[in-house]
């Protein structure tokens, strides 16, 4: 896999035998270089929407993380592997734009929680129909059933 390519959105998709053959590529590189195509599609569409088209990766992979369910910017900066200033920082963009809200956590009195609005459902759903319209080229070059046991694979008991 070309590490240069992996911020590249422009580029064509990633293939984890580019410079290693696939019986040589192991588990994390294949899924590392998939996910970094899956991305680039996503973003590809987002930018081909004028109602998104300012959305970043780094606000993509924050909105697909949280799925619509409201999160602790604390639980955010661990599941995305980055602090919690960048977590700020990247929240606080998206409530400029209407698309997050902080919340008082009702739990803890001196945290808050990110919650979704409804311009941010809007953009969940619009973001569901981009991933709905990715796994269709999936399924066209591996078929439905090798998609479908793409997904069981994947979403099997790992721990």
């Amino acid at each position: 896999m070309n590490p240069a390519r992996s911020h590249d959105y422009e580029a064509g998709p990633a293939r984890p035998d580019e410079e290693r053959g696939p019986a040589t590529a192991n588990l994390k590189q294949l899924l590392l270089a998939r996910n970094d195509w899956f991305a680039r599609e996503i973003m590809n569409s987002v930018r081909l929407s004028s109602d998104f088209a300012f959305l970043t990766p780094a606000q993509s992979r924050l909105l697909a993380l949280m799925a619509g369910k409201p999160m602790s910017m604390a639980e955010l900066a661990r599941r995305l592997a980055i602090s919690r200033q960048a977590v700020h920082k990247t929240v606080a963009e998206l409530a400029r734009r209407g698309i997050l809200e902080l919340r008082d956590d009702p739990e803890r009195g001196n945290s808050k929680l990110v919650f979704y609005t409804e311009a941010g459902r809007e953009l969940n759903r619009a973001g569901a129909r981009m991933i709905e319209r990715v796994e269709e080229r999936i399924a066209g070059q591996i078929g439905r059933k090798g998609l479908a046991q793409l997904k069981q694979l994947l979403s099997s008991d790992w721990d």
